[in-house]
């Protein structure tokens, strides 16, 4: 079974945000099991210090090394796990590599930053792996780790029920997803698409991948510089970008008028 141990200064909140909805409904079923493990139960001393200040004289605290190599080797098979650092110095998560952690079932160490960081020899006495959610900054890294144990845990089999619901998603094949429609059909003046309701599976297929490809297009257009076009994709991003010039055309000479 493939299982996720989170290390965290926060474990009831921790764990209690993870499973939930169809995540508490997939690990009721065994299709995962989750561990947290609380930091403070491996602290040095009367006071269970698993921070201290930093020999450099920098403002802030430091993780204790000692206390995370406790925390970590008390899991069972730890060396057989992937262990991940939430950290900026890593690359940033994509779905591509969210996707890669995922398809590789090798149960994973979640360990969030804190504070000012952590001892640097933690990352030569284990195989960490650091790993970033962007380019901001966060009061801890509790959220980052979420993040990265909910786009991998959704992925497991399973765990969604039907495959189609990840293939859909905006970003799994490196595009934006076509706009969503629901009830009513109409709503100050504004109608749900024809095609929509055509019932011609065909043709929604269509309008849907020329729709998240103008989206991309238009949104996202660095996420299309990294996906590999087929030869209708290239051929459907051409006519987007004909409409678009007919349109800005259109627009700048009633604009003149």
């Amino acid at each position: 079974m493939f299982s996720i141990h989170i290390i965290t200064l926060f474990p009831e909140q921790v764990e209690q945000y993870c499973l939930k909805g169809i995540f508490k409904r997939a690990f009721d079923q065994g299709l995962f099991s989750l561990t947290v493990v609380d930091l403070r139960n491996f602290g040095v001393g009367k006071h269970n210090k698993i921070d201290y200040y930093p020999f450099s004289g920098k403002k802030g605290m430091i993780i204790r090394a000692d206390a995370l190599y406790a925390a970590v080797s008390s899991i069972e098979e730890y060396q057989n796990k992937r262990i991940i650092y939430t950290c900026p110095k890593g690359p940033v998560l994509d779905q591509s590599l969210s996707t890669t952690i995922a398809s590789d079932q090798q149960s994973l160490i979640l360990i969030p930053g804190y504070y000012e960081g952590v001892d640097e020899r933690i990352f030569d006495l284990l195989p960490i792996e650091r790993v970033s959610i962007g380019n901001y900054i966060l009061n801890s890294g509790d959220s980052a780790a979420i993040v990265i144990a909910e786009t991998i845990i959704r992925q497991l089999p399973g765990v969604l029920g039907n495959a189609a619901c990840i293939e859909d998603d905006s970003l799994f094949d490196q595009e934006l997803e076509a706009p969503q429609y629901t009830q009513p059909l109409a709503l100050n003046g504004l109608s749900v698409p024809d095609i929509l309701r055509s019932g011609d599976h065909g043709k929604v297929a269509l309008w849907k991948k020329k729709r998240a490809l103008w989206s991309t297009l238009v949104m996202r257009p660095d996420i299309l510089c990294q996906k590999k076009v087929s030869d209708d994709e290239k051929i459907a991003l051409t006519e987007i970008i004909k409409e678009m010039v007919v349109k800005e055309n259109d627009e700048s000479n009633y604009s003149r008028n």
